[in-house]
């Protein structure tokens, strides 16, 4: 319990504040509520045992963080993303993504929730990933930068002629001149700046833990459909039909005048640090603009001790949720079944505040029409049964079979809001 108060905001204040008579609430993580699927390098997805939720949980604990991910090459076994079908929403941030990894045969994992990331050095991955260790794929710890080949440049010529999007195509004109090739490092995120004298304009690209990808090959071209031309970077994971396409706000442009590389692109990127990649000129408004394109590799900010957590709690501290239910939850319920009440925001901020002023009590009531309760807070959660004694609303933990009556005109708005 001590060790996940870090997730469940009421049980830190039972622990900071203490408290000699027992509190209603014993959140506890609930590996059951979760639905768990891995990624792994080869693109396959598995799907993990409560057994191994249970440990990403435990792994993602964020406890003895590291300052830096370990130096050297990664081989990534894969990553799990994990959700809880019965709270998720589309706004909902998934907790966590682990992404596992090993470096010189130590076992490590990096954790990600929302702009939170943290890696940690653990004993083994879950029990489902152990068979495709085989299968792990190497990742450099730096970035790196090459120019493309004649054949390539040839090949982004013609996957850049395939019709893409919705009819009428626009058509695509690829400045072969201008394609490099990235080698990609392990975890972090790219940014391109778009730079004239009108000012600076910066466009991020992630690296997807999910579905990370070993190279992503970029090159300048141009697209033209009726009236409107727009530049941009066209960028491929695999050499095919360069069909994302990464622009400043404004792109669109009257006529090109002409694009070339830089002289001597490095060989590796020095995290933080920009460089030029190629400039190009075009007319806009009868003007003639200049605009230099430049990349620059940033590592992950990691977060650790005191600090990590007090992001975490701030993460978690507002993510609250309560069902009332006819029947026993068991395993990941659809959120849609017939037999959960899910409850509005106002109306679970009221059950939890009644639950935590509640008192303990020994005498239980008539089970309540819809006999059972599951409150949820960050990654824990907790069931009760609900019963009526006369007008007392008297909670029992399913777990400990403690029982606790709300305060009077708790019990009372308990009633006026949920007695339909």
């Amino acid at each position: 319990m001590k060790k996940y108060l870090i997730f469940c905001t009421l049980a830190i204040l039972t622990f900071l504040f203490g408290c000699e008579e027992e509190q209603a609430f014993r959140l506890h993580t609930a590996p059951e509520y979760y639905q768990g699927r891995a990624t792994l390098p080869s693109g396959q997805q598995i799907e993990m045992t409560e057994a191994d939720r249970t440990s990403v949980l435990d792994a993602c604990y964020p406890d003895e963080a590291l300052a830096l991910t370990p130096d050297g090459d990664r081989r990534w076994v894969g990553t799990v993303t994990l959700s809880q079908p019965l709270t998720t929403k589309a706004s909902t941030q998934a907790f966590p993504t682990a992404t596992f990894f090993e470096v010189e045969n130590q076992t490590y994992v990096e954790c990600r929730v929302d702009t939170i990331s943290y890696v940690k050095q653990i004993e083994a991955v879950p029990d489902s990933l152990v068979p495709y260790r085989g299968q792990a794929v190497t990742y450099p710890s730096v970035a790196k930068l090459r120019n493309a080949q004649p054949h390539e440049r040839l090949q982004y010529l013609k996957e850049m002629n395939k019709p893409v999007g919705n009819e009428p195509y626009p058509k695509r004109t690829a400045l072969e001149q201008t394609l490099v090739h990235v080698t990609m490092p392990f975890n972090g995120s790219f940014e391109l700046t778009f730079e004239s004298s009108a000012g600076i304009e910066t466009v991020t690209v992630p690296i997807d833990a999910a579905s990370r990808q070993p190279f992503l090959s970029l090159g300048f071209g141009i697209e033209a459909a009726e009236d409107t031309r727009q530049y941009g970077i066209h960028t491929s994971v695999n050499q095919e039909l360069y069909q994302d396409v990464i622009r400043p706000k404004d792109a669109s442009y009257e006529r090109l005048l002409g694009a070339r590389q830089i002289d001597d692109l490095p060989s590796t990127l020095i995290p933080g640090k920009r460089y030029p990649l190629f400039s190009f000129s075009y007319m806009r408004d009868n003007v003639p603009h200049k605009e230099v394109v430049s990349l620059t590799y940033k590592q992950p900010v990691l977060l650790r001790g005191e600090a990590l957590k007090r992001e975490m709690r701030a993460e978690f501290s507002n993510r609250q949720h309560a069902v009332f239910h006819e029947l026993a939850l068991i395993g990941t319920e659809s959120r849609d079944a017939s037999f959960l009440t899910h409850l509005t925001a106002d109306q679970t901020r009221f059950v939890f505040k009644a639950i935590e002023r509640s008192k303990a009590t020994t005498e239980t009531g008539e089970p309540a029409p819809i006999p059972y309760l599951t409150v949820f807070e960050g990654i824990c959660a907790q069931t009760f049964d609900v019963s009526y004694r006369g007008d007392d609303v008297v909670l029992t933990n399913t777990k400990t079979g403690s029982h606790f009556k709300l305060l009077r005109d708790d019990a009372n708005k308990w009633h006026d809001r949920f007695d339909d």
